[in-house]
């Protein structure tokens, strides 16, 4: 109910922004005050819900938000914006916060990632301080005689915390097209392997 009040969509919107236009059209067309009062109502209702949508950010907004930066950063090499983002119990593969932040700038090289593009998220709760955000995203690379788009999907787990807001714990590869799971998993852990 909340994600209705505060991350109304935008058809609805729409139809409450059309439904008061027709109710006010047709309420001056009849010469009655009712309809032409129902019609402001709902045009400003929707007037309302689109303000309270642009200013409170719902949970699912700020996970969507940080799922963006974490990839911005990885993406830039970022490792200080990467582990601000971080869980303390953040896991990767079996590596653990320290290693994926150190894991970030050589991935990015050895991978020959020159941009990625998030191509959908889809944000779903879980327990009480819990989302997953399903990610589908292509990184643009050019490795070993190959330049191209390389799309991928990732569930990644974000937890919020008293003190730092919402932190990404668990980060899983999901799928990369003519790749294996374990297969990604090894060359993400980096060919001498990291401290877990």
């Amino acid at each position: 109910m909340l994600d209705l009040l505060f991350d109304t969509p935008y058809w609805l919107l729409g139809l409450l922004a059309v439904v008061g236009g027709v109710l006010w059209y047709s309420g001056n067309a009849r010469r009655e005050k009712g309809l032409q009062i129902g019609g402001y109502v709902v045009f400003l209702l929707a007037v309302l819900l689109g303000v309270l949508s642009y200013l409170v950010d719902t949970d699912k907004e700020k996970v969507i938000r940080r799922t963006h930066a974490i990839v911005a950063a990885v993406e830039k090499k970022d490792k200080t914006a990467a582990a601000n983002l971080l869980h303390a119990r953040a896991s990767l593969a079996g590596m653990k916060k320290q290693a994926i932040v150190d894991r970030i700038g050589s991935a990015v090289d050895q991978f020959g990632i020159k941009g990625v593009r998030i191509t959908s998220i889809d944000v779903q709760k879980g327990m009480d301080n819990e989302m997953t955000a399903a990610v589908a995203a292509t990184a643009d690379m050019e490795v070993g005689g190959y330049s191209g788009g390389v799309p991928s999907t990732w569930d990644l787990v974000w937890e919020k915390t008293a003190d730092k807001g919402w932190l990404l714990r668990d980060i899983t590869p999901k799928s990369v097209p003519g790749m294996d799971v374990q297969t990604l998993i090894g060359r993400l852990e980096g060919l001498g392997g990291f401290a877990r």
